[in-house]
């Protein structure tokens, strides 16, 4: 079954269906209007919900729905409770992620409790996805804001955009490597390995990198807990919240 002016003929067959799956159907709109030139419809004044009115449950995974106006037809469903919407040529775009995508679908859907399987919709994953929704549509033009986005604003009001906070470590860092008696600071890549580091300190130190031993001394932290034995070769160096102004100790065995 391919057209929703077909489908629509179950519901008012069945008045009381709660439940219906569409899985795999390649149904393209729930608009029963659009599937006709406008002359020969005669179901353009009818919405798509018309003869479901207590559908609470509907399956419409693998269709072949591709734009969110199909999907906000779907928040008109009076009953509707539980949906599955997975597989659509909507989702073929990179644009999203899978977490944005359930935001931009929970956002969309009021009346949905239930979506894609799992749990109910909690209070506060739908105020962050509703909020999320502000923020995604509120630097796009006007005229490509859904009418949702205006509801979401006069609930939530108009929100800041979020800071873009990069907490990755930063890439290099000045460290202070001691050998006996002789000192150097050297700039260090943190994504290097402990076992790679010690290559590059042979000639500094004077002997091979399988005689050495390395200790981290944390400039803020020595007093405390003194210098800490790097031992695991393919660790990197990041993970030992190395900043710069700490020290290295090169030792031999």
């Amino acid at each position: 079954v391919s057209r929703w002016s077909e489908i629509k003929k179950l519901g008012y067959a069945f008045p009381n269906l709660e439940s219906l799956v569409l899985a795999d159907c390649p149904i393209i709109t729930l608009d029963a209007g659009r599937e006709y030139n406008r002359c020969e419809s005669e179901c353009e004044s009818e919405s798509p919900h018309d003869s479901f009115r207590h559908l609470k449950f509907l399956n419409l995974n693998a269709t072949q729905l591709s734009t969110w106006d199909e999907i906000e037809r779907l928040s008109k469903f009076p009953a509707l409770q539980c949906l599955r919407i997975q597989g659509c040529p909507l989702w073929e775009s990179h644009e999203y992620t899978e977490h944005e995508r359930r935001q931009l679908l929970i956002a969309r859907l009021p009346n949905v409790e239930m979506l894609n399987g799992g749990g109910a919709i909690e209070h506060d994953e739908r105020e962050d996805a509703e909020r999320a929704f502000i923020r995604y549509y509120m630097d796009k033009p006007e005229s490509d804001r859904p009418e949702r986005y205006f509801e979401l604003v006069s609930i939530h009001g108009k929100l800041d955009p979020l800071v873009n906070v990069d907490l990755r470590p930063e890439k290099r860092v000045k460290v202070t490597f001691t050998c006996g008696s002789n000192s150097e600071v050297r700039s260090v890549d943190v994504y290097r390995t402990v076992s790679d580091l010690k290559t590059k300190l042979e000639q500094f130190a004077g002997f091979s990198a399988a005689k050495m031993r390395l200790f981290y001394v944390d400039q803020e932290l020595r007093d405390m807990q003194g210098p800490e034995e790097m031992k695991f070769p393919h660790k990197q160096l990041y993970s030992y919240n190395i900043r710069s102004g700490d020290e290295i100790i090169i030792d031999c065995k």
